[in-house]
């Protein structure tokens, strides 16, 4: 796999990635964590306030971090308290180097774990924001780790990101083998033969009605 294969896949010839970057530029396979997370909360999240939140949990630079936030209306939570808005975080993180991706894991998981100190972390810094989370409400399934490649300069800064590869284009319809064009011949010919049959029968059968019958 070269360069131009990422963002998957074990990279054997890096060379052409560090073209056009400074001197110190370096390439690093690591992995990519993607997942949601959602909470009810007094109002909706912005993609800044959530994606500083998961800096604050994570402990890594905001390069590394990239989020989105819709609002779930599968389910209304409605009480006596005000009207609650249930925010859906869909966030990636490229694990930075030397950080283990299943620690990375560990810590979003835990964010549903009640009295956690990851879950007291991400909480309160959401309220420094204005934001104020029902803990009880907080959902994070594990994500979905993949293999990735990063190119990053020598400030440490990201130089590309992954991005998603293009879908696989549909395969194309297998041709018909011999044996099936053959076969499809041998039904025409066949179908033509036994028509030309059937006519001959059907005018012998006329021919003796129509001309034998009048001489006798």
């Amino acid at each position: 796999m070269t360069c131009e294969m990422m963002p998957s896949g074990t990279l054997v010839d890096f060379s052409p990635c560090l073209e056009g970057l400074d001197e110190g530029s370096k390439v690093v396979q690591t992995r990519k964590l993607a997942g949601t997370m959602s909470f009810a909360a007094d109002k909706l999240l912005t993609n800044e306030q959530a994606t500083s939140a998961l800096v604050a949990l994570l402990k890594i630079q905001e390069q590394y971090i990239t989020a989105t936030v819709t609002e779930d209306t599968s389910r209304r939570l409605e009480n006596h308290e005000p009207a609650k808005v249930k925010s859906k975080i869909s966030y990636e993180v490229l694990v930075p180097e030397g950080v283990s991706h299943e620690d990375l894991s560990d810590t979003v998981t835990s964010l549903a774990t009640g009295g956690s100190a990851e879950q007291d972390v991400f909480v309160k810094h959401l309220k420094d924001k204005g934001v104020t989370v029902d803990k009880s409400s907080i959902t994070a399934p594990k994500p979905e780790s993949t293999k990735v490649t990063l190119v990053l300069n020598k400030d440490g800064k990201i130089a590309h990101k992954p991005v998603a590869p293009a879908p696989a284009p549909a395969p194309a319809p297998a041709p018909a083998s011999s044996e099936e064009e053959g076969g499809n011949t041998a039904a025409i010919v066949g179908g033509v033969i036994g028509g030309l049959v059937a006519l001959g029968i059907i005018g012998g059968v006329a021919y003796y009605c129509i001309v034998m019958k009048k001489k006798e």
